[in-house]
């Protein structure tokens, strides 16, 4: 069985539907690779509707909503399973993260990771050939618009629900595949702790586990004979500057699984997008990016040089400057809007992790050793290779 993966497809930031044949055109080349595969999957980062009559969440970060027409660039590709689980699902509330999913189901396809409570939303999609059986699991950090027991939104990881979904879907003999979105945006490489979490996932039962999120590749491994793929980067995210080539935003590659009785395999498709299409990397572009991939996979077989990565990467980021903002005030009904962006660093995983970590740093006296590898995380980020 050959299952075909791609990430984050999103039209959030384009206002103006170009047109069915323009969807086409853009699509063409990776639907070819989606067709030769037995299934395939993409992540939706947007839901569909009116804009101007829809009312947005309140959350950190954009709301992200495209007009429904957009449907055509999904239909263009023609997956067999759409991904809801991210943290924009929900961004217009409850009635239009509906319309999507049910535009979505209507359509033919199947859509998970969204549901009507956090038991719908981790219902995985299960897939079946020649005698295979796979259960594909979409999750994501909690961020905004997480599902609960009582109400809507998408499949938020919890380690106990995704162990008991890798053990039930082995209990009905099927071969679980995490597909998971989230870790830390624009970082080259994975944190020490998304590198520990998809490990033991593997160990719970995981077949593979296929990640995005971070707007940017990140490399892949295989662990105890499984594949991990820590980040596919965006698969169609255009913006207006992507007239202008921006480096890692517009890079990333397909992950295809060829899954047996005894083994799997993986096997990835690079490719970069702009406004008008995606288009797969050939020959010399083609050797230069998995040169790049390279230096991403290879600090993968090292878990001090991991760590000593994600300090570095945390010397970037300005996250630790956010709690100033807290009131002791706030400490009472009325401030959501106030302490929704504290909400998100402490809430989410990557983001999470992140300030933990500077603060260790801060602590251990690890931070001017850090600085050494601020240089190295640039120039990557750069897709320059050290």
């Amino acid at each position: 069985m050959k299952i075909m993966f791609a990430a984050d497809m999103s039209f959030g930031f384009n206002d103006i539907f170009a047109g069915k044949e323009k969807a086409q055109v853009a699509m063409a080349e990776p639907a070819k690779l989606f067709g030769q595969a037995d299934f395939s999957m993409v992540n939706l980062e947007n839901v569909f509707g009116n804009k101007a009559d829809s009312t947005p969440i309140m959350k950190s970060g954009p709301n992200l909503i495209s007009e429904d027409a957009f449907i055509e660039y999904i239909h263009a590709l023609k997956p067999d399973i759409v991904g809801m689980a991210n943290n924009h699902s929900k961004d217009y509330g409850e009635d239009i993260l509906f319309h999507t999913k049910d535009m979505l189901s209507e359509s033919g396809y199947t859509c998970i990771g969204a549901g009507k409570n956090i038991e719908e939303a981790y219902r995985p999609a299960k897939i079946s050939k020649d005698g295979i059986n796979v259960s594909i699991i979409a999750v994501c950090e909690n961020e905004f618009g997480i599902a609960t027991d009582t109400t809507s939104g998408t499949a938020g990881y919890r380690l106990g629900r995704v162990t008991k979904a890798i053990k039930l879907a082995l209990e009905e003999g099927h071969k679980p595949i995490i597909y998971f979105h989230g870790g830390n945006e624009t970082n080259p490489f994975p944190s020490p702790g998304k590198v520990e979490l998809y490990r033991h996932f593997i160990d719970l039962g995981a077949e593979a586990v296929i990640a995005m999120h971070t707007h940017c590749p990140q490399g892949y491994e295989y662990y105890n004979g499984k594949p991990i793929v820590y980040s596919m980067g965006n698969f169609f995210f255009p913006r207006a500057s992507t007239d202008k080539k921006r480096k890692t935003w517009d890079y990333g590659y397909l992950s295809e699984l060829d899954i047996s009785d005894d083994e799997v395999k993986l096997e990835i498709y690079p490719y970069s997008f702009d406004l008008e299409k995606v288009t797969m990397l050939q020959g010399e572009e083609n050797a230069d990016f998995m040169r790049y991939m390279g230096c991403l996979c290879q600090p993968l077989k090292d878990s001090k040089k991991i760590q000593s990565l994600f300090d570095s990467w945390c010397l970037t980021q300005g996250y630790i400057n956010s709690l100033e903002q807290y009131k002791t005030e706030y400490f009472a009904d009325g401030y959501a809007e106030e302490v929704m962006g504290l909400k998100n660093v402490f809430g989410c995983e990557a983001h999470n992790e992140l300030v933990k970590n500077t603060f260790l740093m801060i602590f251990e006296s690890r931070v001017e050793a850090a600085r050494a590898g601020v240089e190295v995380i640039r120039k990557l980020q750069a897709m320059e290779c050290i």
